[in-house]
């Protein structure tokens, strides 16, 4: 039952942020949806970018690869797991949901956690690679949003 459980929040999870963030967006005002269009085009480049990087510099090998065990499910997955790709785009999701909504953001940040340990406590992920992408997709977003900022401020003076 757990190892369901696990798999579930694994694999399917990762479609809450999209859903509420698509559904959020929806919703707002088009000056809220142009603060969250551009946010995530700056952001989310980056983002990708600086995971191939940290990708091509860290090798961390998955732990079933390491620990040669069968995971719970088949990894079609690279050998390389870091930083987890899932948790770092969740976290990006999460984090410009956060700008705009706080609550809604909070909450896809815990959806996120549950996500990224499922994907450790199945052997997908080590607990590194969980860190690094959420650490990754936080630190972006707020260069991102001081990156906008001092833009639209100096463009104001």
């Amino acid at each position: 039952m757990i190892n369901a459980i696990a798999i579930t929040m694994s694999e399917y999870f990762f479609f809450i942020p999209l859903v509420v963030g698509g559904v959020y967006f929806l919703l707002q005002n088009r000056e809220v949806k142009k603060n969250m269009l551009i946010l995530s085009v700056v952001a989310l480049p980056l983002t990708v970018l600086l995971m191939f990087v940290l990708n091509s510099v860290y090798q961390n090998p998955r732990p079933d690869i390491v620990l040669h065990f069968s995971p719970f499910f088949a990894n079609h997955f690279a050998s390389n797991g870091f930083p987890s790709s899932h948790t770092t785009l969740m976290t990006l999701i999460a984090g410009v949901l956060y700008v705009s909504n706080k609550k809604i953001g909070i909450f896809l940040f815990i959806v996120t956690l549950l996500s990224a340990f499922s994907r450790v406590y199945l052997g997908l992920h080590h607990t590194v690679d969980i860190i690094a992408g959420i650490f990754l997709a936080i630190v972006v977003t707020a260069i991102s949003q001081y990156i906008i900022n001092r833009l639209i401020f100096s463009r104001s003076q």
